[in-house]
């Protein structure tokens, strides 16, 4: 399977997850005060600059930057994703955000940013170096000088304690307030060692109360050491970066549930 299939393959499978994505990570805001935390920081130093997100998703996080009078640009391939997304931000003036669905790696945007940023693994969908840097460059060249980029990271250890016979488990339970539907999630997990690959599968079982319709899909994600990270940053051509081991801006270390990277674009 070349690259570009498996591209294609994430991109198929969010089209079928899209809902039950949202259902199930809505109520996730960790992470959303440190995104509000450096949106501040830059505009304090640089002034009311536009915020970028790359793999914006369904909105989660945007959501609440807008709402924190940011203007925030989010970028997405996935139209079932960007839909969800432009319902969770309507009740927002349209000036105030934009939605672009288009690839991150080859992204022009006419205009600059004092942030941008990658939330919770979205940087993992990118399935080799030339993917991970086309969409680091995009980054930087999306970035006014001093400007900040923030990549959010599983740790090191995070492909070790994953499954890796197959089977699939049990995840969770959700209920779509419109349908009533009661939602049954489970996942398998295999790791490609020799590739730095998880190979996700996901079996979603929707019942009703006249029927059970289920949907399966499978995609890679490609797992980044922090070393490596630094490296390809070097490629990018960045130079300066802090790393955290959680939301609240812990040192990384040995038992840090997230590897987040706070880059800055040279001055």
């Amino acid at each position: 399977m070349t690259s570009n299939d498996q591209h294609n393959d994430s991109a198929a499978a969010y089209a079928a997850l899209a809902r039950f994505y949202d259902l199930q990570h809505a109520a996730f805001t960790p992470d959303v005060r440190l995104y509000l935390h450096f949106a501040a920081d830059c505009r304090a130093r640089l002034g009311d600059l536009p915020i970028l997100e790359l793999g914006c998703g369904t909105g989660r996080v945007m959501a609440p930057l807008v709402s924190a009078g940011y203007h925030v640009t989010g970028v997405d391939e996935s139209p079932q994703m960007l839909a969800i997304a432009r319902e969770r931000l309507k009740e927002y003036a349209p000036g105030l955000y934009e939605l672009v669905q288009a690839d991150a790696r080859t992204l022009e945007l006419p205009q600059k940013f004092g942030m941008s940023f990658v939330a919770l693994n979205t940087f993992l969908h990118n399935l080799t170096r030339d993917h991970q840097l086309a969409m680091l460059a995009t980054a930087r060249r999306c970035l006014l000088p001093a400007g900040l980029l923030i990549i959010d990271l599983p740790p090191n250890d995070e492909l070790s304690c994953q499954p890796d016979d197959g089977e699939f488990e049990y995840e969770a339970t959700l209920i779509d307030p419109e349908s009533d539907a009661v939602i049954e999630k489970y996942v398998a997990s295999q790791v490609k060692w020799a590739e730095q690959v998880q190979v996700l599968s996901y079996r979603v079982d929707e019942k009703t109360l006249s029927d059970t319709l289920s949907h399966q899909v499978t995609f890679r994600l490609r797992h980044v050491f922090k070393h490596e990270m630094e490296l390809l940053l070097l490629l990018a051509g960045f130079t300066t970066w802090q790393w955290y081991g959680d939301y609240d801006l812990s040192p990384y270390g040995e038992s840090s549930p997230r590897m987040i990277v706070v880059v800055k674009q040279k001055p």
